[in-house]
């Protein structure tokens, strides 16, 4: 597996973490913790699960886990009361909520086509394969401009075949797929509404053969 995320490259095949200025040190451990939770992204990794993961028939003190996500934090910048990368669930685990692009062996990304659209009155956008967070503004945000778009609005996952979700980010006006309000991770079909704040898309599913122009 080898994804980048913000300005950060993580390659499971040469166990390396990098940036553009070079590598990222980390433990062995807390490595291995940042892969599964990326590789199991947008998903909450459970406790139980992660411990079993990392050490495997070993009794751990329940202190070792924490350690280890502030050590992945401190190592990427993050902020656990405000966080980019990784989430915590109180009282369940954690996950991993940046948006991460596939790459290839060439390093290029390996989802960039469309396999969907989010088709408005005054905008068409395109959406690739993975994750992506729509809202007002931010880094890695798909940018509207609206008053009623909060900063991050919403996040939607998309997999090759165009099979969505979408799930709201705690907004102020709130996320709705037909006119039913978004509470949870929602399923999206093609010809679906969804209306973020005020402005108002058809989810499209991307066909051979059709245009690719933004408008």
């Amino acid at each position: 597996m080898r994804v980048r995320f913000d300005d950060i490259e993580l390659d499971t095949d040469t166990r390396q973490l990098r940036r553009r200025e070079g590598d990222i040190h980390i433990s062995t451990k807390a490595f291995d913790l940042l892969a599964l939770l990326v590789q199991r992204r947008p998903n909450v990794v459970d406790k139980a699960e992660i411990r079993g993961h990392l050490w495997e028939d070993t009794f751990v003190s329940d202190a070792n886990l924490p350690t280890l996500v502030a050590e992945i934090r401190s190592a990427l910048g993050d902020d656990a009361k405000h966080p980019r990368f990784v989430r915590t669930v109180h009282g369940i685990g954690y996950s991993f909520d940046a948006n991460a692009v596939v790459l290839d062996s060439t390093g290029a990304p390996a989802d960039s086509l469309p396999v969907g659209w989010l088709v408005g009155a005054a905008m068409r956008i395109a959406v690739s394969a993975g994750q992506h967070v729509v809202g007002r503004e931010g880094p890695d945000v798909i940018a509207i401009q609206s008053p009623t778009v909060s900063r991050r609005h919403v996040r939607l996952a998309v997999d090759r075949d165009g099979r969505a979700m979408i799930e709201d980010l705690g907004s102020k006006n709130g996320t709705f797929v037909n006119d039913r309000a978004v509470a949870a991770a929602t399923p999206l079909v093609d010809g679906d509404v969804v209306r973020i704040g005020s402005v108002v898309f058809t989810f499209r599913v991307a066909r051979p053969g059709a245009s690719t122009q933004t408008i």
